[in-house]
């Protein structure tokens, strides 16, 4: 075993997560993770595979044979999902060609082939299970509105299905990314991909917002986080406060209603994309509201009529299946701010 080439191979990896990925490709924590993670990951199937310690691990191994039993090890011995497998290859062979860039030229061929590993096949993707609106009336009445910790859980829950936003979207809210005017809320989203979107919420959860604010944000810090830790000061609600908010309401729905579905963080989204759906707003415009990122889904979008794409919100926030208690849309005659929100 070349030492020198075993602590190339581990700087390289440091410097790849640590400076390249965040300051040079400016991307999200969330690909840092899913990156560190990936690596990680194949460092362990070495040991456990090879019977070897981390200080036996070279960039020798860095090949496109030992990752194809890496995904055959994640699927037969971890039971990962073949989504999650492809994840793993994917963050892989990207590290691949950082690496290609750098490593000694002895290692070039054999880590450019890194990148014809082949993805398992996924299943056919099934429709997201959602929540009817009886059944998002009867979760937002499970809180008690007059304790205070349910009052939170409350405006956690009616925002993340107004807005439509993903949990860790909601959860890295700070005052300063919220204006509100009157009647009118704007969320200021860091999405995906370190990508930015305006969202517009409703004048009734604008209410429950400035009532929350004014409870739990007495001196409007505008750095602070909007929903926080209660045991660490300073830092935004963790990933599995949410998810316990989501069970004990739909528990406590279920305990009433014995056939009340299962409610989780991303359900919430599901449901608020399918109320848009069945208010026959184009699938391609649903996308762009949520923030998925997809060239042709923007295409399509950047073409639609501003009066289609009013009429649609319109239709998904007061129709007949409304939630939210009907009342005059305050961008309804602005074009100029219907333009602006959308980015015409």
């Amino acid at each position: 075993m070349k030492n020198v080439i075993d602590l190339i191979f581990f700087e390289l990896i440091r410097e790849y997560l640590c400076n390249y990925l965040t300051n040079v490709r400016k991307r999200s924590l969330c690909t840092v993770k899913t990156s560190r993670d990936s690596i990680n990951e194949f460092i362990n199937f070495l040991q456990e595979i090879y019977s070897i310690t981390i200080f036996e691990i070279s960039i020798e191994q860095f090949t496109e044979k030992e990752i194809c039993k890496f995904g055959n090890w994640l699927i037969e011995t971890k039971h990962n999902l073949p989504s999650t497998v492809n994840l793993r290859i994917s963050r892989l062979q990207a590290f691949a060609k950082y690496l290609v860039q750098y490593c000694p030229v002895e290692f070039v061929s054999q880590i450019s082939r890194v990148s014809e590993v082949n993805k398992f096949p996924e299943p056919k993707s099934k429709l997201p299970k959602s929540l009817t609106i009886e059944e998002m009336k009867i979760l937002f009445s499970m809180p008690n509105q007059n304790k205070k910790l349910e009052f939170r859980d409350y405006c956690l829950m009616t925002l993340m299905y107004d807005s439509a936003c993903r949990d860790n979207e909601i959860r890295s809210l700070k005052l300063k990314h919220i204006t509100i005017e009157g009647s009118i809320g704007i969320l200021r989203i860091h999405g995906k991909g370190n990508k930015t979107r305006l969202t517009p919420i409703t004048e009734d959860v604008v209410k429950i917002l400035e009532k929350y604010i004014a409870i739990f944000h007495p001196n409007r810090n505008p750095d602070d986080y909007l929903f926080f830790s209660n045991t660490k000061k300073g830092t935004k609600m963790s990933n599995d406060n949410t998810l316990r908010i989501m069970k004990k309401y739909s528990l406590r729905a279920k305990a009433t209603y014995p056939s009340f579905p299962h409610v989780h963080n991303h359900r919430l989204r599901h449901a608020r994309a399918q109320n848009l759906y069945d208010a026959n707003m184009p699938l391609p415009m649903v996308s762009k509201l949520l923030g998925h990122s997809n060239i042709d889904t923007t295409q399509i979008y950047s073409v639609a009529s501003v009066e289609k794409k009013k009429e649609a919100i319109e239709k998904a926030m007061f129709g007949v299946n409304s939630i939210i208690q009907k009342e005059e849309l305050w961008y309804e005659k602005d074009e100029t701010t219907i333009k602006h929100l959308y980015g015409l």
